[in-house]
């Protein structure tokens, strides 16, 4: 009786251990989709410090050349969840798509306004002037279309009281984006880490125009934070799985924030062509915080979704609030509240 009392002691504690340490009596498999992006540091860590199998999970990482590629795969069941920009998500889902948004890879959930990722860089000697978006009349402009550069620009554009109309944009991968810089056929580029930090350090002669970073309120009807995307029908079946990625993933990003020369060092694992000064630099320009806020709704409904309508890129608006799911950043939270301890706490009026 008494070893049977001392075996079942036992048994709880290694089961309390287990857990305050994540381990759990079963590991699931979770398909992760990213993208050679500074910002998805996150993921690459997860992979590589251990810690989505600190929370049980057995991970993949799928890696894409961009957002419409990654939910066109996500869709196809490809993966669960799919790291990438905001702008392909809110069009997709204005069209239909089973798509929800159900956390952050990089974002502000105390503003309605967010793009830190982002830059616009000006090659020397086309008539840019650092801060002067009006500058930018006349010019060709690289970036992704359909994806954040676009998005970028064209509420950069508004604000200036510029149109499409006034400038070229011209459609190039990142990495040709610097290369065309560098050649001159175009003038500027607009872009994502670590592509912008690239230029501004690699080709001769070019500056940040401007940057979401560094001029924050320059575009506030910007709102492209870097998302955390799944389907219904995963957030339906497979809720266990996400619950322990978003955990995981905040685990992720705190160490990210804590160790950037490092994490940037992981990241040169996976992305190719860059060197490692300019991903320490390019490293540093997100804000790696998951939580969602009702000013994350906003910032859709108020920035992301009239900007897409004006460019025809939506037929109509519709309501954010209807594709974010915050219930599993809020599990996050509630337990796991040490991998947010060094985040500013969000205003009780626009919290979940």
């Amino acid at each position: 009786m008494k070893l049977t009392s001392f075996l079942k002691s036992v048994a709880v504690s290694i089961s309390v251990f287990c857990a305050s340490v994540g381990w759990t009596q079963t590991t699931l498999p979770i398909r992760i989709g990213a993208a050679t992006s500074a910002d998805h540091a996150p993921v690459f860590a997860a992979m590589e410090k251990g810690f989505f199998a600190k929370h049980g999970l057995d991970a993949k990482v799928i890696m894409y050349q961009s957002g419409v590629d990654m939910i066109n795969g996500m869709l196809g069941g490809a993966q669960e969840v799919s790291v990438m920009g905001s702008i392909p998500f809110m069009v997709g889902a204005g069209k239909g798509q089973p798509l929800v948004l159900i956390g952050s890879n990089h974002g502000d959930p105390v503003r309605p306004y967010y793009v830190a990722a982002m830059s616009v860089v000006g090659r020397a000697g086309a008539g840019l002037k650092e801060g002067d978006l009006k500058s930018l009349a006349g010019k060709k402009i690289g970036l992704v279309r359909g994806a954040a550069g676009e998005g970028y620009m064209l509420g950069l554009l508004a604000g200036a009281g510029l149109k499409v109309t006034d400038v070229t944009l011209v459609n190039l991968p990142p990495a040709n984006q610097v290369t065309a810089l560098r050649q001159g056929d175009i003038d500027a580029m607009a872009a994502w880490e670590p592509w912008a930090t690239t230029a501004a350090m690699r080709v001769s002669g070019a500056f940040r125009l401007i940057s979401g970073k560094d001029q924050p309120d320059a575009c506030k009807s910007c709102f492209d934070p870097g998302i955390l995307l799944s389907t219904r029908a995963d957030v339906a079946n497979k809720a266990e799985v996400l619950k322990r990625f978003i955990v995981a993933y905040a685990d992720a990003q705190q160490w990210v924030r804590q160790n950037y020369d490092a994490a940037a060092e992981i990241n040169m694992r996976w992305i190719p062509g860059v060197e490692l000064d300019v991903m320490k630099v390019a490293i540093r320009r997100s804000a790696y915080d998951m939580r969602l806020s009702k000013l994350t709704v906003q910032g859709f409904n108020q920035n992301t979704i009239p900007l897409l309508v004006n460019d025809k890129r939506l037929e109509k608006a519709y309501d954010a609030a209807t594709v974010v799911d915050p219930q599993f950043t809020k599990h996050a939270e509630k337990t796991a509240p040490q991998f947010f301890s060094d985040l500013p706490q969000i205003p009780a009026n626009a919290a979940f």
